[in-house]
């Protein structure tokens, strides 16, 4: 049996240091210096995260957000803008080596398995997910989790998020949405399209959840998973990367 790193529930930094760790700990993992990792973190302000290949103007209320002092950051990987509400989820990330044996080489096929492992955590909390797209899970035809993912340096780095709460108006306040989906009409399909996991779980603590889901990956990948710290040499990384990359204007809005 293998074994992981955990990193567990953090709560305080904002989202530029949240995204330099990440890339720091891939590095690590890339370089063999630390094993497999899964982190888990929140976000203690709000903030819009932007996909790589995301133009800000486009997907951003750039002075909306400006005004009410929410951050807007660019991360790793592709997809969509997402509102990070401080109430409203959980999420995670794993590094992972490409040559995991029992990671698949094609993207699909591997978003299912590193899924599995929320799942399985799920399900030992009483609900029954189902996976459907190549990313995202429902419970009861709603959308409880989105995740993504990119390979670099030989590693698969992806992250997710569970959705505890969702406040439409708050999304729709700090996102350009076309008037059709701002409608009462559209805002309403929004709401019946998404679910939350309070619904289903509302006297569950996050360090419940937590290790629901530390159990769940565990069994998925027959790893020992152990608490751990980052190393002094991500530290350094991250505090590089902060400053020269995920703080700039030049990362965050070159589209």
């Amino acid at each position: 049996m293998e074994t992981w790193r955990l990193l567990p529930y953090e709560k305080r930094g904002d989202s530029y240091a949240k995204m330099a760790l990440d890339e720091a700990i891939l590095a690590s993992v890339a370089q063999e210096e630390v094993p497999t990792t899964l982190r888990f973190y929140h976000w203690p302000q709000p903030a819009v995260a932007i996909g790589y290949f995301q133009a800000v103007a486009e997907e951003v209320n750039v002075d909306t957000c400006e005004r009410d002092g929410v951050e807007i950051f660019r991360r790793l990987t592709g997809g969509g803008a997402v509102y990070k509400d401080p109430a409203g989820e959980l999420n995670y990330s794993l590094v992972i080596p490409e040559s995991h044996p029992l990671l698949p080489r094609d993207v699909m096929s591997s978003y299912r398995v590193i899924e599995q492992g929320i799942i399985k955590g799920l399900e030992l909390l009483g609900l029954y997910p189902e996976l459907t797209g190549i990313n995202d899970i429902v419970l009861d035809g709603k959308k409880i989790s989105g995740n993504a993912q990119t390979r670099k340096q030989g590693v698969v780095f992806q992250h997710g998020t569970l959705l505890l709460d969702f406040d439409v108006e708050k999304m729709a306040t700090y996102l350009n949405i076309s008037r059709e989906k701002l409608s009462d009409k559209g805002l309403a399909d929004i709401r019946n399209r998404v679910g939350t996991l309070r619904e289903y779980l509302p006297h569950t603590s996050l360090s419940d959840m937590e290790k629901a889901l530390i159990q769940g990956f565990a069994r998925t990948f027959n790893a020992n998973i152990k608490r751990g710290d980052i190393t002094d040499k991500e530290k350094g990384s991250k505090q590089d990367l902060y400053e020269q990359k995920y703080s700039t204007r030049e990362w965050n809005r070159w589209r």
